[in-house]
């Protein structure tokens, strides 16, 4: 814990150039918003309206998991100006249907004449000291940052990938129409849109839960210039919910696709579809070409489902767009309470193995630090810091980025080891147990902002 970081009450921390980070208050609405806009401009300099909007609703509407103290602002004095900013959005993910809290840092901003003075990072501490108050066991950034390694965020899972094709070749509507039909989501559905998400997750090694009130803010809180705005549909089968549809989503508006985003040489408009998901009684082989034929007119589109989807099972070889992946930079700043946490998971994946009723140690070395995980017939009895860590002594030596990269699914041993020169698996007790315990497993995050 930093010594000038208060972890209750009213934060004000003073620079030493005469500047002081403190929580956001409603008087600075205004004056965040503009920040936020001119630092997020577009082409030619032109203020982000959505950006802006995306922040003026943090006051405007009330969020279920956050209020002003979630934000800091770097005050300058001297001029009253607010130079500086960085939120934390909570939220609870799920790790195989074990919830864990969250704390996602967004809308970060300096007017650029105050930049490289630390700002940020001042308050990137203040905000973690929050987190860990909260007991969050994670922090999360999408974006690329310079202070990723300095505070041990690494690249750990896929954030957004997708797969896009064209509607003219999709296969026709059956003659006697369209299997279902599509209308605007409201707070009526929003029992559906719970079972229908809950019957999702199941697919996901790592999830973003959504609770009634959740729900809610995502159907009504948000003004329709945030950069965050979606349009929330409902899949309709003979006037029973059916699914749940989602145009929009994180800055990818429906149309068009976005000049920023790589591997996307497509002239014409494109419809971003950024959820897609369906009742357990649903067939997805009629109900998905239905939906983005509807969707997309004349228009081509992109499906953002993550790595893997029933939808991309169904339309196979039509989705011949696949940009390249973009990543979450992950923070676990305690990996033995995590471990701790997700023990349940660990125990049944090695129940349903070979190595069922293992009994014995696995020592992972990390280089800077050390894990001892013990197991009891089965049981994992014992998850500890390995203070004695030494590559000798362990059964697996690896960086942090790798080992977050297996526990949250995204890559198989084989796959990345390579980009890890310095992996060495010293045994065979670690060849076998870790592909067990940290498979790969697809996740799409849908996150809560």
């Amino acid at each position: 814990m930093t010594a000038d970081v208060p972890v209750t009450g009213e934060m004000r921390i003073p620079l030493a150039d005469g500047l002081v980070v403190r929580q956001a208050t409603g008087r600075d609405r205004d004056a965040l918003t503009g920040l936020q806009a001119m630092v997020h401009a577009g082409p030619g300099g032109t203020p982000s309206v959505a950006v802006g909007t995306w922040t003026s609703d943090l006051f405007d509407f009330e969020h279920p998991t956050m209020d002003l103290a979630d934000i800091t602002v770097v005050e300058d004095p001297r001029t009253g100006a607010v130079v500086s900013s960085l939120t934390l959005v909570r939220q609870t993910w799920s790790y195989a249907g074990v919830p864990f809290g969250v704390g996602r840092l967004e809308l970060v901003a300096t007017h650029p004449d105050y930049r490289r003075r630390g700002l940020i990072t001042r308050q990137l501490r203040a905000l973690h000291e929050r987190s860990a108050e909260r007991g969050d066991l994670v922090q999360a950034i999408t974006d690329l940052m310079f202070f990723h390694e300095e505070f041990g965020y690494h690249m750990a899972l896929t954030q957004r990938a997708g797969r896009g094709g064209r509607t003219h070749e999709l296969p026709p509507a059956p003659e006697e129409g369209e299997p279902v039909t599509l209308r605007p989501a409201t707070p009526a559905d929003v029992p559906a849109l719970i079972a229908i998400d809950r019957h999702a997750r199941a697919r996901s090694l790592l999830a973003c839960p959504r609770d009634e009130e959740h729900w809610r803010h995502e159907l009504t809180g948000r003004s329709r210039q945030n950069m965050l705005y979606d349009e929330l549909l409902m899949v309709e089968r003979a006037g029973a919910p059916a699914g749940y549809v989602l145009l929009g989503y994180g800055g990818i508006p429906s149309f068009p696709i976005p000049h920023w985003l790589p591997g996307l040489p497509c002239p014409e408009q494109v419809v971003s579809i950024a959820g897609f998901e369906l009742m357990p009684e649903v067939s997805w082989q009629d109900t998905a070409p239905s939906v983005v034929r509807q969707l997309t007119g004349e228009a081509g589109y992109m499906l953002w489902l993550g790595r893997e989807h029933p939808a991309y099972d169904v339309l196979g070889d039509l989705l011949v767009r696949r940009p390249p992946h973009m990543g979450w930079f992950l923070r676990v700043p305690d990996l033995v309470r995590f471990l701790r946490t997700v023990r349940p998971v660990l125990e049944e994946r090695l129940s349903a193995s070979g190595a069922a009723g293992f009994t014995g140690a696995l020592r992972l070395h990390f280089y800077t630090h050390g894990l001892l995980l013990r197991f009891r017939e089965g049981a994992l009895v014992q998850v500890e810091p390995w203070p004695d860590h030494s590559r000798r002594g362990s059964d697996a030596s690896m960086p942090t980025q790798m080992f977050l990269q297996l526990l949250f699914g995204h890559a198989e041993i084989p796959e990345i080891a390579p980009a890890f020169p310095d992996f060495r698996l010293q045994n065979d007790r670690a060849a076998a147990l870790l592909p067990v315990l940290f498979p790969k497993r697809p996740s799409h995050i849908w996150p809560f902002v």
